[in-house]
């Protein structure tokens, strides 16, 4: 009996640490920023991924406009622009991580098709393809198989998306994430640190003295 009560007592406690973050904790990582409009909104890239796929939709506002903050979203990868994020961490798993902290004209020509390495030394499965690409409006990613999907008119199983919208003279910067590992906590958790360090380096360095 002495050892059964520890024992429910620790399952209960892990049963009210998990509830809170599937109820409380997460909910707010997955729309951090962002209006529940942008949230619940249909954004470009969107149908080319199955339907009912867990997402993310975070926001930041930038005061500049969207002709200043495109090209520093032009420009990610790792051997390009970085991901304006917290590059020693990065650099800690093995990403060659150098974040611009100025627009390259040479990084601004982006077609679909188009590889953004997140981290080369892991091969094919840290490469993301240009599945869909509008300047000044939107830039979805996707795995190399997901890619190979779309060609062939099948749905992906996974992007990632990023989009600038006009926002009263400045920009709503918005990141979107749908599927793949989104749902899995310890993806969950790395990639909401990490993209909300982006959004925030993106706006930093695209608006600094504003």
């Amino acid at each position: 009996m002495g050892t059964q009560r520890p024992a429910a007592a620790i399952a209960m406690a892990a049963a009210g640490v998990a509830g809170v973050y599937r109820w409380v904790v997460r909910p707010r990582m997955y729309s951090w920023g962002a209006t529940a409009a942008e949230v619940a909104a249909r954004l470009p890239g969107d149908d080319l991924v199955e339907a009912g796929a867990p997402r993310t939709t975070r926001g930041v506002t930038i005061d500049a406009p969207v002709e200043e903050v495109w090209p520093w979203l032009a420009q990610i990868g790792e051997n390009r622009g970085g991901f304006y994020s917290y590059d020693i961490l990065e650099r800690l798993v093995g990403a060659d991580m150098h974040n611009a902290d100025a627009v390259h004209p040479e990084w601004q020509d982006i077609q679909v098709g188009d590889t953004v390495w997140l981290a080369r030394r892991y091969g094919q499965r840290a490469r993301q393809l240009v599945a869909e690409v509008e300047p000044k409006s939107h830039l979805v990613l996707m795995s190399a198989p997901d890619f190979d999907r779309i060609q062939r008119g099948e749905k992906a199983f996974g992007s990632w998306a990023f989009y600038v919208r006009p926002h009263n003279g400045m920009t709503r910067l918005l990141a979107r994430g749908i599927g793949g590992a989104v749902g899995i906590t310890s993806f969950d958790i790395v990639h909401f640190v990490m993209e909300r360090g982006m959004l925030r380096g993106i706006r930093k360095r695209a608006a600094p003295r504003r």
